[in-house]
Order: C-alpha cells, then sequence, then structure tokens
C-alpha cells in the first residue's frame, strides 16, 4: 500500500515491481472496483507472468458481481461472498460498518479466508509440494439461501484434499465439461424452484453417468401443492439424503474417498464385524419392520426385533434388549400413531445416553406417517414410500459405513 501516492497519480515503478515480486493478491472487488481503471492495471500487472491465478489471487467480494461483469480471469475463481441479500432482495454488506460479535456469517468466511492466505504464506518459496488432490467431485450451484451450505460442504471437502468445480457459485455454459473432470456430482436441494435450474443440473449430472448425491434438510416442507411437480418429484428421488449438513458431508467423503479393500479375508472379516440392528416399530408397523430386518439379514447384518406375542414383561424384554445390545437403532413407522413412536423414541434416548458407545438412531418413515412432534437430537431422517428394498436400503447402508 503506497500512502504517498494521491489520487491522480499513474501507477509508479515502485508499486509495479512490488506488484510483480508480490505472491498473492487480495482484491476487494465491488461496483467501485470494476468502475477503476487503477484497480484493473493492478490486476493486469500482477497476473502479467501469471500462468495460473488459483491460489495466487483471493477475491473479497464486497457487492453482488454478475460473473460476466468480472475481469476474464476472474471468472472462474472462487469468491469470498461478504456480502447477503435481506428478504427485501437488498444486498448488504457483510461486517459494515463494524463486525459484531454476533456476525457469524461474517466471521465463517473470514476464517475460511485467512485459512487458504495462511496456506499460501506458509508454502510460499518452499520446495515442499502440498498433498497431491485425492479427487475432484461437482458441486453444482446453487441459489443464495443454500449459499452457506454449499460454502460449508466446499470447505471441508478441501480439508481432505477433494477439490470441487465449478470454483464459483456461478451458472455457465460448461457444466458438461466441468462435470467430465469429476468422479461425482453432489447438489444441494431446498423447496426453491429456481426457474428449474436445480433439475436442469440433475438431468445433465444423469446423462454424464456420475454417481449423484443430494441434500435436503429433514425437516423441508416439500408437499405443498404451490410447488411445481418436476421440483417435487426431485426432492423426493432415491438420491436425496435427508439428514443434518455435518453428515451428508461425511457421507460424500466416503462415497468418493471410500476405504481401500484387500481381498477375501478382509471382506470376510469385514462380514463377521457388521453392527447387529435394532429394527424397532410400535405392533401396527411389526410386519414392516420384519420385512425390513428380513431384508437387512441377507444383507449380512445381525438384527433384533420388538415381540408383541406373549405378556407385557416379555414385550417389555425384548425392547430393553433391543436398546442395549443394537449398534444401530433403526425405527421405522408406516401406519403407527406418532405418539407411541414418540414414546420409544424417548425410552430408546433414556437407555443410550447410559451406554459408554451410544448407537445412532436412524429413522424411516413413510411419506403418509403422522407427524412426529419428538425428534431426538443426531437422529437421520429417511423419508421413503413404504417399500425399504427400493427407497431406502442403499440409504440405509450409505449411512452405517460412514
Amino acid at each position: 500500500m503506497d500512502y504517498c501516492l494521491k489520487g491522480s497519480d499513474e501507477v509508479t515503478p515502485e508499486i509495479e515491481k512490488q506488484l510483480s515480486d508480490a505472491y498473492a493478491l487480495v482484491i476487494f472487488l465491488s461496483s467501485g472496483w470494476l468502475a477503476s481503471e487503477w484497480c484493473r492495471r493492478e490486476l493486469a500487472i500482477f497476473t502479467k507472468n501469471l500462468k495460473q491465478p488459483k491460489g495466487r489471487v483471493f477475491v473479497i467480494e464486497l457487492d453482488r458481481i454478475n460473473r460476466d461483469e468480472k475481469p476474464i480471469i476472474l471468472q472462474e475463481l472462487r469468491a469470498y461472498r461478504f456480502w447477503r441479500e435481506t428478504d427485501e432482495k437488498k444486498v448488504r454488506q457483510l461486517g459494515y460498518p463494524v463486525p459484531q460479535t454476533t456476525d457469524s456469517s461474517y466471521y465463517d468466511r473470514l476464517a475460511d479466508l485467512s485459512n487458504e492466505l495462511a496456506s499460501v504464506i506458509k508454502y510460499k518459496n518452499s520446495t515442499a509440494e502440498k498433498a497431491p488432490l485425492k479427487a475432484t467431485v461437482y458441486v453444482a450451484p446453487v441459489n443464495d439461501a443454500l449459499y452457506e451450505h454449499r460454502e460449508r460442504l466446499i470447505s471441508e471437502l478441501r480439508q481432505f484434499s477433494i477439490d470441487v468445480l465449478p470454483r464459483n457459485n456461478e451458472l455457465d455454459g460448461n457444466m458438461d465439461v466441468a462435470l467430465a473432470q469429476c468422479s461425482h456430482f453432489v447438489q444441494l436441494l431446498d423447496a426453491s424452484w429456481t426457474m428449474g435450474v436445480p433439475f436442469r443440473q440433475y438431468e445433465v449430472a444423469l446423462k454424464s453417468g456420475k454417481p449423484v448425491m443430494q441434500w435436503r434438510d429433514a425437516q423441508l416442507e416439500y408437499a405443498a401443492d404451490k410447488l411445481r411437480e418436476e421440483h417435487k418429484a426431485l426432492l423426493q428421488g432415491k438420491t436425496v439424503i435427508a439428514a443434518p449438513m455435518s453428515d451428508f458431508i461425511r457421507q460424500v467423503r466416503a462415497m468418493v474417498l471410500p476405504e481401500p479393500k484387500s481381498g477375501d479375508e478382509e471382506s470376510a472379516q469385514r462380514r463377521s464385524l457388521e453392527p447387529m440392528i435394532f429394527v424397532h416399530a410400535c405392533q401396527d408397523d411389526f410386519n414392516h419392520a420384519y420385512h425390513v430386518a428380513k431384508r437387512l439379514k441377507e444383507k449380512g447384518y445381525g438384527y433384533l426385533l420388538p415381540r408383541y406375542s406373549g405378556d407385557a414383561e416379555r414385550i417389555r424384554k425384548s425392547i430393553t434388549r433391543g436398546y442395549e445390545l443394537c449398534d444401530v437403532m433403526l425405527m421405522v413407522q408406516q401406519c403407527g400413531p406418532a405418539e407411541v413412536v414418540e414414546d420409544f423414541l424417548s425410552d430408546a434416548r433414556v437407555h443410550i445416553l447410559k451406554r459408554d458407545k451410544k448407537p445412532p438412531i436412524l429413522f424411516c418413515q413413510c411419506r403418509e406417517a403422522e407427524e412426529l412432534y419428538f425428534v431426538p437430537p443426531g437422529m437421520s431422517i429417511l423419508v421413503c414410500d413404504g417399500q425399504f428394498d427400493e427407497n431406502c436400503v442403499d440409504k440405509f447402508l450409505r449411512e452405517i459405513d460412514a
């Protein structure tokens, strides 16, 4: 920064030399920056002999800037968005005029930026090479409501040397080209139709043959009549995982970088160590739970079921045994009343909290089932159409393997 330079002065030889010698450039991108010939010349000088701006140029967006407004060299770079859109569709700069301690969005983005800058400084002039990338996945651009989720996903994947395309959150006509460089297609969904863009992204991914992983909030209300049918179908798809974002990120990582397998001996050992599943249900749903348990047995899993024959003590003992011995509890609800299911979940939580190793609770709920008003923290919900084989078994196995 040159404190002696006047507003009307030309770029001095000293600044030109500093820019040419600098290892990284941080740009505060705004409409003012775009209108400044000075700023554009600084970028041109810095990138004159630069083959690849990635990891050398850092863009901090202070305002909404369309992709085609940016200099070409900045269009493919991931921008650190320090602004948000209000409910009135107005743009507000984060941290303006003074950052507040409660502004988590501001500090989350600041942490991401500072971590990447620190990495650049750490490896500057070093002969040590960074760990090679292990994989690249396509994370579809999203609307503003999902922007934070996409940023979090990208940040955590990169910690495991998984690169992401496109690097910015802007749509362009090169989805096929970028997708061809990736091993998987990942998409975040909400109830917004967004001019049909999510559905078209999904269709392109299907045609490419890439494995698809999609996420939506487990509490998302998507059955409303106001939703378009194609978008409603997208939200109900077999590859959609309704779970906390942290669980979804873990599943993406496990799918993209699966644990290596080493022959029949390891496979046999793995089968012998498959978890014991307590397939729990109220009496109205027992037949459905029995079918699910038999399907899991075919996959090599052990199972427990509640006994609904005999006296009340026998039934209670079978349920308590499930709570105490299972490695995973799978609660199913097809037509059973919500208040009975809630009582079971409450009892399960009491027993599980007493255990040293606390088993996860998965919940397979049919779409037409009565809504629960008691949902334990961390419970993953698998929404299906009553056909566990067709709708939930793959999601369930991903949860177990993760």
